[in-house]
Formats: structure tokens, C-alpha cells, sequence
């Protein structure tokens, strides 16, 4: 559960399969933590696809932004 937490929606019409979700959190003692949970078990594969691919768009947006200035 990540109370407190919501995560975006979907497009309509979409249904989620599978989930890999990125957690930023603060452990017992207070200091930030980084931490992932998953539905079942992906496929590894896909998960390194997907995360590939987001590295990318991200890289790309970053590097953009930073041409705009």
C-alpha cells in the first residue's frame, strides 16, 4: 500500500497487467531510501525494454531543457 500516494490513471479503456513502481522513501532511522515493489513476477525482459526506453525519453526531455536554456 502506499498511503497517502496516488498514482496516475490510465488512459480510458486501458487495463494495467502488470506494475513496476519506483519508491522513494524514508526508512526507520528517518534517512531517504530508494526501493521498488512489483506485481507478481514481470518478465525481465520487458522490464528492462520498458525501463530502457524510459531512461531514454528522459535523457532526451533533460537534454532538451537544457538546450532550451
Amino acid at each position: 500500500m502506499l498511503k497517502g500516494l496516488e498514482i496516475h490513471a490510465l488512459e480510458p479503456g486501458d487495463t494495467a497487467i502488470e506494475a513496476f513502481v519506483l519508491i522513494k522513501s524514508l526508512d526507520s532511522e528517518g534517512d531517504v531510501t530508494w526501493g521498488y515493489r512489483t506485481t507478481n513476477r514481470l518478465n525481465r525482459e520487458e522490464l528492462l525494454g520498458a525501463l530502457t526506453v524510459q531512461v531514454a525519453v528522459l535523457t532526451k526531455e533533460l537534454r532538451d531543457e537544457w538546450d532550451d536554456d
